[in-house]
């Protein structure tokens, strides 16, 4: 018996206790199918095994009028030794006589071997029953005998809780049967079909709530009919419809209940799990009033429970016996009406379903409801109103005039879902035969949307002029053409066209709404953004977020909230982005799933890769691919296979990110501006990894020619103009590498308010420069961990370069835990061969890293810093050691303290000293560097 190991191992201690002649009591609870007299039976068959006297009866609603009826059948070869007439003992004092009696025939076969009395279901015991075992089990407690009781807990509080809270409390053991756990249903299934249960199954057995009846009869169903097929140990469900065996049961259990409460089920199972009183009343044309009788009935069976505001079944396979055993025209009819009543209270979103499976015929009230239903649904759950349409069209004869208008709102619908293949099917058939003008017009503002979202702007242009040629246009039609020129502009990269329209949107404001002022602002924010205008950018696309006010489930939409948090990591300023996604998370709960979700998961994994959490950063960024390919929508696979092909080359794994690579849909939206260095550097980076620099150069071409106007490729990433002056350097390009040396320090010079444009700059400048103290300087100061180990790396090669060895060993120590701390496997091994070949060897670090405070936290620049400020050194002199700026010793000082929670040179001095060895082998070493 599964998942009740604690429960038999109480009933095997009772049952060595009545052995020794200490009769106790084993009281068992739980819900009907819970596995009460499964346990029972266990129990009973342990007391065989030990070869004890068996006494056994369940009580029932029948038996419950004859006195004793239980204790009397557990005892019937002794019965003949009572009164034959068991109707005299109905008085209640006549019951003391009887349970004399039946005191000396259970004496009796206690003395001869114990004995083991089970009694069930005794919810329905005769009060003469319940009199008797109150008094027998404690006359009794000095003989061989074991009591083993069970009843239902659906009622809380019947005659027989009172008696087994009168037992408990006088110490019998109590033992109350919950559900079976994930471990035990899977075990059960195993244990029926000899194989594990699939993925599919497991699902379907979950109905049961781990009811082990209701599990069984489901199990077992499934084998009889076939519907489970076992293969190399794993048994997959290859039906959907439940076995009739189940059906049959949930039958049976129903057949016990009033007629009435069988109706009122049956319409409930239609609703839902979850059911309203109000709306079953409403369907079977009775007063909520007239249900309670029927409800309660129905609970008192173990049915349904009372929730918060509604009833619901306890569980889902009997709701969903209930409803699969009515004849189908009979349960359509109870979908239909459903839908409609939900519809008319506003709830579309929970008349959806019932109207899709109630709607079968060109009836108009059921069209008038589908189409309610989808009007409703349009801006709040796209997905579920394009289901309603189709329907709506499938229903429509196609010689309706009505299915012009119906074609084009279905295709809307579609779009908005992102189901793009859909629409596209539907829109190229019906313009593939003659529409009526304002059909076809609409039609072709749809396949614009399309167009964009598949990444192909230049198409989706050539759409909306065709649009746009047409007279007499509404308002709500041309600010949606804009929008979708803004994002096919975008897309393009043709700025000057973008910003054009966007000014020409925002002067026009009243005429064309908020949702299309958002989306100039978005494009203007982008380009400024793009141009190097960083703080501009930022505070056009946050009056872009108040104008959208929160983001809609439609994907054609811009969504500045996304572009905000896109912005806010380029420029690292990553605890605030964190919030503004946490925020766009909160506005799309209610429209999950969603194609819109992928991006939210690529905006995830690009702060955990600033981060150097590669781990995280890869599992967003699958999560962003598999929904992008789930829904089908191009521009956001691409987002997220350019991020995992840097991801992979980041972690060194050169096939993976070619394989993402070559996957990259060639598409062109405005979305990956969302993750503009990753995508625009992603191949010309895996060239570089693969091919070299002088390869890579010609991928580059164009970024660097667009340089000068096109910035937002150094924004995006704290190290991209590092990487893309070194590669230029490396293939003998001198003049690229200064040119985008040049443009970094403007750019940190005209945003004086971003830290990371100047740290960046320093970066890239001091590669050019070969300048030792711009790129301590930028080791110091970048945000990101892997960023800081670059320039760290960057440091110790110019001082190599400078002969210099022994101060650069300690810098590329620090770019060793740096790459460690970001799993970056790749450049570790480069900076390990770097250090071999100064005669020093280095153990593979674990990515644990250092500790988070004390001496050994310190990095190996940071206790170079504090050895030889401890030795009495200023700021000054330390830098000339080093060959850094003060500002930059200062910065390791700041850092030191912090970690060791100190706030003087003089406690440095004593940590230094106390941390040195004996031998003062340490202090030489640290010496010897800084001279060096």
């Amino acid at each position: 018996m599964r998942g009740r190991d604690d429960e038999l191992r109480i009933a095997s201690e009772i049952l060595g206790h009545a052995e020794r002649g200490q009769g106790q009591v084993l009281l068992t609870e739980g819900d009907p199918g819970v596995g009460k007299t499964g346990l029972l039976d266990e129990v009973l068959n342990e007391a065989g095994r030990r070869h004890f006297s068996l006494a056994k009866a369940e009580a029932d609603e029948i038996g419950r009028r004859t006195p004793f009826a239980p204790l009397l059948t557990a005892l019937q070869d002794a019965v003949g030794e009572l009164p034959g007439e068991t109707s005299s003992f109905s008085a209640p004092e006549s019951w003391a006589p009887v349970v004399s009696q039946l005191r000396v025939l259970l004496e009796r076969r206690a003395a001869a071997s114990p004995l083991l009395v089970s009694l069930d279901d005794l919810h329905y015991a005769d009060p003469a029953t319940l009199y008797a075992l109150r008094h027998l089990t404690r006359q009794l407690a000095s003989h061989r005998l074991a009591w083993s009781l069970a009843r239902s807990t659906v009622l809380q509080r019947d005659h027989a809780s009172v008696l087994f809270d009168l037992l408990a409390r006088e110490g019998a053991a109590r033992v109350s049967l919950g559900p079976l756990d994930d471990e035990a249903i899977a075990g059960t299934i195993a244990d029926i079909l000899g194989a594990v249960p699939d993925p599919g199954l497991r699902e379907l057995a979950a109905g049961a709530a781990g009811n082990p009846f209701l599990l069984t009869e489901l199990v077992r169903g499934l084998q009889e009919e076939h519907a489970v097929k076992v293969d190399s140990g794993t048994a997959a469900l290859i039906a959907s419809q439940l076995p009739r065996r189940l059906r049959d049961a949930a039958g049976r259990w129903l057949a016990r209940l009033s007629q009435e409460t069988g109706r009122m089920l049956e319409t409930a199972a239609v609703l839902g799990r979850e059911f309203r009183l109000d709306d079953v009343a409403q369907i079977l044309g009775e007063t909520p009033v007239a249900m309670i009788p029927p409800v309660n009935e129905a609970i008192a069976a173990g049915i349904v429970r009372p929730g918060t505001d509604s009833f619901v079944f306890r569980h889902d396979l009997m709701r969903r016996a209930v409803a699969e055993a009515m004849p189908a025209p009979t349960r359509q009819l109870l979908h239909r009406q459903a839908g409609e009543i939900l519809v008319a209270r506003g709830s579309a979103k929970n008349a959806a379903a019932h109207l899709l499976k109630g709607a079968r015929h060109p009836d108009p009230g059921v069209m008038a409801s589908l189409e309610a239903a989808a009007a409703q649904l349009a801006r709040s759950h796209p997905q579920a109103a394009a289901d309603l349409l189709l329907r709506v069209l499938d229903l429509t004869p196609a010689t309706d005039a009505g299915r012009f208008s119906g074609t084009v709102r279905a295709a809307d619908a579609l779009t908005a879902a992102a189901r793009l293949d859909d629409a596209t099917a539907l829109v190229r058939t019906a313009l593939a035969r003659p529409q009526p003008p304002e059909a076809d017009t609409r039609l072709r503002v749809v396949l614009s949307s399309i167009l964009v979202l598949r990444g192909t702007p230049r198409d989706a242009m050539d759409e909306t002029e065709t649009v746009l040629r047409q007279p007499d246009l509404s308002a709500e039609t041309r600010a949606g053409v804009f929008v979708t020129q803004l994002q096919a502009l975008s897309g393009l990269g043709e700025n000057v066209r973008a910003f054009s329209l966007a000014e020409d949107i925002r002067t026009a404001s009243r005429e064309l709404g908020d949702p299309a002022q958002a989306a100039a602002l978005q494009v203007a924010a982008a380009i400024n953004w793009d141009e190097g205008r960083l703080e501009r950018g930022l505070r056009l696309i946050s009056e872009a977020v108040r104008r959208a006010r929160g983001i809609t489930p439609d994907v054609r939409d811009f969504r500045p909230l996304l572009a905000l948090a896109a912005m806010l990591i380029d420029v690292r300023r990553l605890e605030e982005a964190e919030e503004v996604l946490l925020a766009a998370s909160d506005n799309m709960r209610e429209f999950r799933p969603s194609a819109l979700e992928s991006v939210p998961a690529v905006l995830r994994a690009r702060v955990e890769f600033a981060r150097g959490r590669m781990a995280s950063a890869h599992a967003e960024a699958e999560k962003a691919l598999t929904i992008a390919d789930t829904f089908g929508v191009p521009p956001h696979g691409s987002l997220a296979h350019s991020l995992l092909s840097v991801i992979a080359l980041r972690k060194g794994d050169l096939r993976a990110a070619g394989t993402h690579i070559r996957s990259r849909p060639d598409v062109a939206h405005y979305i990956t501006g969302h993750a503009w260095t990753e995508s625009l550097l992603a191949r010309a980076r895996f060239v570089e990894a693969s091919v070299g620099a002088e390869t890579a150069l010609q991928v580059l071409d164009r970024i660097y020619t667009d340089l000068p106007l096109r910035r937002h490729v150094l924004v995006g990433e704290p190290t991209a103009s590092a990487w893309l002056a070194r590669t230029a350097l490396a293939a003998g390009r001198g003049e690229l590498a200064t040119s985008v040396a040049r443009i970094a320090d403007e750019l940190a010079r005209d945003n004086p308010g971003f830290d990371a444009m100047t740290v960046a700059a320093a970066h890239c400048g001091g590669i050019v420069g070969q300048d030792p103290e711009l790129l301590a300087h930028a080791a110091a100061s970048h945000c990101d961990p892997w960023a800081r180990a670059s320039a760290a790396e960057d440091l110790g090669t110019v001082l190599i370069a400078m002969n210099n060895p022994d101060g650069a060993v300690p810098y590329l120590d620090d770019a060793l835990g740096g790459y460690g701390h970001a799993s970056a496997e790749r450049d570790l091994a480069r900076i390990r061969r770097r250090l071999r070949k100064l005669g020093v060897r280095r153990q593979h670090r674990a990515t644990a890293g250092r500790p988070a405070t004390g001496w050994e936290s310190l990095t190996e620049i940071e206790q170079m810093t504090a050895t030889l400020v401890a030795e009495g050194l200023t700021n000054h002199q330390v830098a000339d050691r080093m060959y850094v700026s003060a500002h930059t010793v200062a910065f390791h000082l700041k850092q030191v303290f912090r970690k060791l929670g100190i706030g003087s040179r003089v406690e440095l001095a004593r940590i230094v000293a106390a941390s040195l060895s004996p031998d003062g082998q340490g202090r030489e070493r640290g010496r010897g560097r800084a001279r060096g």
